[in-house]
């Protein structure tokens, strides 16, 4: 369900990895935009797997998803009026200057509807074990030149130190731009904001594929047959609903990248970073203004 701007690591593909993946892997960047009136309920996630792609989900309105952001091309998450969480190979110090987007819910045409802000990055800071070859610690917080306003459409999202109790909870959702159907291998876009439920997937089988690129419990796995994240994702958030309330559990990091693959995503979930991990790196790059509860 994510708009592409993806990068391929097919030319880093480190020499441990099995053959069948090393053309698969994919960055999995973002992007987004603006909001319709009235808002319809958010459809409660499925009670069994479904066969629905996740970029073929459901479309989502200014409001909905309030801690989202845009990020040239990758998605993040609000986690103070003047920091993102994002995925560290999103950015580098380039992307300072670069704008953040919140509170949209189209593509195109954002700038002048009511709810959307926009701000210009100020400074990046990517982990400093940040492994590019690897994608351990694929983890980035960006600060903006100045605080967003909390509004109904742009909100900032929580994070639990202990993610215990939400990751039983099964079933995430993912939010984004980016392709909303395969047709002869080829990823078909739509306009608007999309959601969609992915369930956490099995860790055993996510081992099978991913040990090789040195799965870590710093990292979730999610994915099932027929839905799952795919190219676009990159940095987006992983959020989980308890009481009303949406709390991160993970960014979007890496996953396989063929279509067919894509399809199979019990067999070859994508992979995540573990926010719960990194309660205190957090703090420390915000300065204590951002703290897990």
């Amino acid at each position: 369900m994510f708009e592409f701007g993806f990068k391929l690591l097919r030319n880093r593909v480190p020499n441990y990895i099995p053959e069948s993946l090393q053309h698969e892997i994919h960055h999995l960047r973002l992007s987004l935009a603006a909001p319709s009136k009235p808002i319809p309920p958010v459809l409660p996630p499925p009670k069994h797997a479904s066969s629905e792609l996740i970029f073929g989900g459901h479309r989502a309105y200014q409001g909905h998803f309030p801690y989202f952001a845009r990020i040239s091309g990758c998605g993040g998450s609000l986690i103070t009026p003047k920091h993102i969480l994002t995925a560290a190979h999103c950015v580098d110090q380039s992307s300072v200057g670069d704008d953040v987007i919140m509170g949209l819910d189209e593509k195109y045409n954002y700038e002048s509807v009511d709810g959307v802000q926009m701000r210009k990055i100020a400074a990046v800071s990517t982990h400093v074990h940040y492994n590019g070859t690897t994608y351990q610690n694929d983890i980035a917080i960006l600060e903006v030149d100045q605080p967003f306003e909390i509004t109904n459409y742009v909100q900032v999202v929580e994070i639990k130190a202990d993610d215990a109790e939400l990751q039983k909870r099964h079933w995430t959702t993912v939010v984004g731009f980016g392709p909303v159907d395969i047709v002869n291998n080829t990823l078909v876009y739509q306009k608007y904001l999309q959601y969609a439920y992915v369930p956490i997937a099995d860790r055993a089988q996510c081992c099978k594929i991913w040990c090789y690129w040195g799965l870590s419990d710093k990292q979730i796995c999610g994915g099932a047959a027929g839905v799952g994240t795919g190219p676009g994702d990159s940095g987006g958030p992983m959020a989980v609903r308890d009481a009303d309330k949406y709390f991160q559990i993970g960014v979007v990091s890496y996953g396989v990248r063929r279509s067919a693959a894509l399809l199979h995503q019990d067999k070859y979930p994508s992979v995540y970073i573990r926010t719960a991990s990194y309660c205190d790196w957090m703090s420390e790059k915000t300065d204590g203004a951002f703290r897990c509860i």
